[in-house]
């Protein structure tokens, strides 16, 4: 039954945007299959517990937010890192500008828009898991659809495209070069740092410009402190890692391309959200 851990990680870790989350809310699936006896399908009744439960754990990781510092991010899927794909078509699913725009369905609406749109599981396997009727589930993911049809990141560039165009914005952001950038992005673009209190931005950085000076601020302070920037992906987006000399990651930058320009980039430099990609003789 361990052959199914991938499967539940990567349903609990698209509902809440937190490793940690999600492997407590699994390993507290496994638990309760052990205490059961005579279960037909382990996968099944495994499924919807994870499920369940992340719900139950998005409605109260809500309420907290309210208290949370600064903008929310999810823990950055790094795919050089993390393997949560199950396959090539599952990894846009990972990445942040995805799961961002999930933030704005209520808990049932995610679990069935991931589990039939993202999963492919049928309504009626869906109704189950999360107790309601296939109809109510068809409802639910009809009205998810409906508002995350505007905000859907699209990416229409190639992967080599997507990645050249970070290589060169990291580049002139690294000379310092701010009319460059400025090319580089959208008119409206925008750059949301998650510290947590504990570093980055209070709140997003709006316009190209606005965008493109704080980046050559934060890269002249990047020398500064002796770190580096090495290209990695974030659900198959183009994204960095920015670390120190003992290899440990300060902060990872996600990008979003449309059109050849960028339009947003998501940075989480909150220490506690990068424990994951940290070398394992410093993980907590």
């Amino acid at each position: 039954m361990e052959e199914l851990r991938p499967l539940l990680l990567s349903i609990a870790y698209r509902m809440l945007g937190s490793f940690g989350d999600a492997e407590d809310i699994v390993q507290e699936a496994y638990l309760r299959l052990h205490r059961e006896e005579d279960v037909e399908s382990p996968k099944a009744f495994l499924t919807t517990v994870t499920t369940r439960l992340a719900i139950d754990q998005l409605r109260s990781a809500r309420r907290k937010r309210e208290l949370y510092v600064g903008p929310w991010l999810p823990e950055p899927a790094v795919d050089e890192y993390v393997d949560l794909a199950d396959r090539a078509a599952l990894s846009d699913s990972l990445s942040t500008a995805f799961l961002v725009v999930l933030e704005r369905l209520s808990p049932d609406q995610r679990a069935v828009f991931l589990l039939c749109d993202v999963f492919g599981y049928p309504y009626d396997e869906v109704a189950g898991m999360i107790g309601k009727t296939p109809s109510a589930c068809r409802q639910l993911a009809v009205r998810a659809r409906r508002r995350l049809a505007d905000e859907r990141p699209r990416f229409d560039a190639s992967r080599q495209e997507r990645d050249e165009l970070v290589r060169r914005f990291v580049a002139a952001a690294q000379r310092g070069e701010l009319e460059e950038l400025v090319e580089l992005l959208t008119p409206d673009a925008t750059f949301t740092g998650d510290g947590g209190g504990k570093g980055g931005f209070p709140r997003p950085v709006h316009g190209a410009q606005n965008v493109a000076r704080m980046l050559v601020g934060a890269f002249v302070k990047l020398r500064g402190l002796e770190l580096t920037v090495e290209p990695v992906h974030v659900g198959g987006q183009p994204a960095v890692r920015v670390r120190d000399v003992a290899n440990r990651t300060a902060a990872v930058w996600s990008f979003v391309v449309a059109e050849g320009q960028i339009t947003t980039i998501h940075g989480v430099v909150n220490p506690d959200k990068l424990d994951h990609l940290q070398p394992s003789e410093h993980q907590s």
